[in-house]
């Protein structure tokens, strides 16, 4: 990412759920003109069509609704030191992954706040992510006024159509750049490396595998900046891109086994009805996993 080093993270006082995860604009996903929506896929999970004005809209407060429960009243005190001593330990020479999974498992249980915080935390992400699906099945996706489908993108080069979907989803808040870089990473890593855009690319499968990118890019970001300090021990320089790769690895394995449970294995499921449930569940049962980590 080339920001892991530049920034000192959060620090105890930081609440665990920042205020502009609990609000913003909303992201309207509706069936593109002459089709019927998600049934284009060959999914049949929309057979029920939504019946009320905003039951196609969702918004960080219906991500939060979703989720669940509440921020915890009482922060724990130095609730990164843990964390980032592991992976202060991880970044030296002679650091090891174990120090790494040991950092997460820290970051999990104290850090973080566990999975459902870390959940309500990426809001904005989750928003995001369901306006992400709508594009990928075929839909009209509107936010701040502005509407994105897939005839939109025709005639795009792949990066041309990866950087419009992106600018289009990227909130207008805090956490725009981070959710702008995880759509990116997920897009790039999920369709077929063409240099023309091909609107069909989007099997339940390339779907699948975008979702579970782009969760893990959000969780990945979530611990770059959690660990904050802790990356300035890194020695020597050059190891540094070498923890992005193995923190980002360990989080992808992990985020796509809690992904293929929460959808049955089959991705064909996954459908704007639910698509916020599995995305908040991913990331909760995610995070929650690091907790099993031996010391």
């Amino acid at each position: 990412m080339g920001t892991s080093a530049s920034s000192t993270g959060p620090n105890n006082k930081s609440p665990l759920i920042p205020s502009w995860a609990e609000q913003g604009d909303p992201v309207t996903i509706e069936p593109a003109s002459g089709t019927d929506g998600d049934d284009q896929t060959g999914s049949d999970n929309n057979q029920a069509d939504d019946q009320n004005d905003n039951s196609n809209d969702i918004d960080n407060d219906k991500v939060q609704q979703e989720i669940g429960g509440s921020p915890t009243a009482t922060l724990p005190p130095n609730r990164f030191a843990s964390a980032r001593r592991a992976f202060g330990k991880y970044a030296q020479t002679g650091g090891s992954t174990s120090d790494l999974r040991r950092s997460l498992k820290n970051y999990s249980r104290k850090g973080s706040g566990g999975g459902k915080s870390t959940s309500r935390r990426l809001a904005s992400g989750i928003t995001a992510g369901s306006g992400l699906l709508g594009v990928m099945r075929g839909d009209t996706v509107t936010v701040n006024n502005q509407s994105l489908s897939l005839g939109d993108l025709t005639g795009l080069s792949t990066d041309q159509a990866i950087d419009k979907i992106a600018s289009h989803l990227a909130p207008d808040n805090a956490d725009s750049d981070a959710v702008r870089v995880a759509l990116d990473y997920a897009l790039e890593e999920a369709l077929p490396d063409t240099e023309e855009f091909d609107p069909n690319s989007f099997t339940d499968e390339v779907i699948q595998e975008a979702i579970g990118c782009y969760l893990t890019d959000l969780i990945f970001q979530d611990v770059v900046e959690g660990m904050g300090r802790a990356w300035f021990h890194v020695e020597p320089a050059s190891k540094h891109h070498q923890m992005e790769v193995e923190l980002r690895e360990l989080i992808k394995v992990i985020t796509q086994e809690q992904l293929d449970k929460v959808t049955n294995g089959n991705p064909s499921t996954i459908s704007k009805e639910n698509i916020t449930k599995i995305q908040a569940d991913a990331i909760a049962m995610t995070v929650d996993e690091w907790e099993s980590f031996d010391d």
